[in-house]
């Protein structure tokens, strides 16, 4: 255990003083930081602004990203904010609008809708007049700072890394 921690401790010192050419890539320091497979949670959603704009999407102020490929999403930033893991945070892509695809879209609006229907208490089955005004969202800064219950999950990134991210939503 006291050498898990030493790998951390250099890792930090590394990055603290930006010492040119001097990266651990400890896998000890990350395993750590990833909140387990499974682990229900509070979560709070935060929007990092990717500085890109679009009326017609309800895009304001600079909330977008847009990718290389040209899709358009929402950066999330996640944070536990109760239990075991309170604090630890991971980012989460939430996709608004793709040129080919209409799959990112459409995970991108389920994974909304089921945030929406989790901080205010709705069943996802629930069709009432007053659920489904509750869904609607005027813009997606209502999403900055919305909090909800969720079960974090890994999965492999891009570069064969594991990551948190929201694998599912629960609702009422």
């Amino acid at each position: 255990m006291r050498l898990r921690q030493r790998h951390c401790a250099v890792e930090i010192i590394a990055d603290r003083y930006r010492l040119p050419g001097y990266r651990i890539a400890s896998s000890y320091c990350h395993k750590a930081a990833l909140v387990p497979n499974g682990t229900i949670a509070i979560l709070r959603l935060k929007i990092q602004p990717g500085g890109y704009d679009d009326a017609a999407l309800c895009l304001e102020a600079g909330l977008g990203t847009k990718a290389k490929s040209g899709a358009i999403y929402l950066k999330g930033v996640v944070t536990v904010i109760s239990g075991e893991h309170k604090d630890k945070k991971f980012t989460t892509p939430i996709g608004i609008s793709g040129n080919q695809r209409d799959y990112w879209q459409n995970q991108g609006r389920a994974l909304i809708r089921g945030i929406l229907n989790s901080s205010q208490g709705l069943s996802s089955s629930d069709n009432s007049r007053r659920a489904v005004f509750s869904r609607i969202i005027d813009s997606y800064s209502v999403l900055n700072g919305i909090t909800f219950v969720g079960v974090v999950g890994i999965h492999k990134s891009r570069l064969g890394r594991d990551e948190n991210t929201i694998s599912r939503v629960l609702s009422g």
